[in-house]
């Protein structure tokens, strides 16, 4: 016992010596205070020594000036109040060029080597002005989407998701992309996909159609009304023109090989690609002629 009391009571000898020193210890004093070059920003002097940077609006909100004692412990709550400060005005010119979501301000606040402590305060200050909403910027993301970028529902809430937004969040955003606007958009990339393929078969101009559509985020209903009101099928005149093309490549690219070999080997590329039997014998019965001049 006797010896727990001795330990007890050097224990508490040495906590009153500290105490006692740090009562006795000199108050640093601001003895200089700089502006920066960066606007707004200053350099704070403690007893002659540079101390630590500090802006404006915190040098205003605590009054700071020559002669002020700055203990360690508010020297402290300078720098996080500053670093704070800091952290708010990057997430403001960050937001500035556009809406953003909660994690995209995040990430770019932690890119910028902020405190976690400091980003979480920073995110839910911006929460609480409205300068970040999630639901605001999905609905405002799913609208350029679908009347600019012509993107798919499932595309699109793919995207949202990786921008950190919830799924309750997604599926109100969604709202504001009308089934009927799905169908408009899909018939309008339809047709796009078929002007463009003046060389493919009337299957494969429909698989393209179908393609591009799942690429682009569109359900299969939607899918397949779209197939329903656009006409992939080509006349006799354009689907040879699109074989003919298509077969001339082919002829040359086995120009190497010869006869039935060279022949079975273009029928069954072109069979591959759509077209049909009639129109293929028929191309190469005038390539055989040519040949044969």
């Amino acid at each position: 016992m006797e010896a727990r009391e001795l330990k007890v009571k050097k224990g508490m000898n040495q906590m009153n010596e500290k105490k006692k020193q740090e009562s006795t210890k000199k108050i640093p004093v601001i003895t200089k205070i700089e502006a920066q070059k960066r606007s707004e920003r200053y350099n704070i002097y403690l007893d002659g020594e540079y101390a630590f940077p500090i802006d404006e609006a915190i040098l205003v909100k605590y009054v700071l000036h020559k002669g002020m004692e700055v203990t360690e412990s508010f020297q402290k709550e300078l720098e996080t109040e500053d670093g704070l400060w800091k952290a708010y005005n990057r997430a403001l010119n960050y937001l500035n060029y556009g809406l953003r979501s909660e994690k995209e301000v995040r990430d770019d606040l932690l890119k910028h080597e902020f405190t976690i402590e400091t980003v979480i305060s920073v995110v839910e200050k911006l929460k609480e002005q409205k300068y970040i909403d999630d639901l605001v910027y999905g609905e405002s993301y799913t609208r350029t989407g679908a009347n600019i970028g012509g993107k798919g529902p499932i595309v699109i809430k793919q995207e949202l998701k990786r921008r950190g937004l919830d799924e309750a969040t997604i599926l109100k955003a969604l709202e504001q992309y009308p089934f009927e606007q799905m169908v408009e958009n899909g018939v309008a990339i339809g047709a796009k996909v078929i002007r463009r393929a003046t060389e493919h078969s009337s299957r494969e101009t429909r698989h393209k159609v179908q393609q591009t559509l799942m690429q682009k985020g569109f359900s299969s209903e939607v899918i397949s009304i779209v197939l329903e009101n656009i006409d992939t099928v080509k006349d006799d005149e354009d689907e040879y023109e699109a074989l003919k093309k298509q077969g001339e490549k082919l002829w040359c690219k086995n120009e190497r090989i010869k006869g039935f070999k060279k022949i079975q080997k273009v029928k069954t590329s072109l069979f591959q690609k759509g077209f049909p039997g009639d129109l293929i014998n028929q191309f190469i019965e005038e390539k055989e002629l040519e040949e044969d001049e």
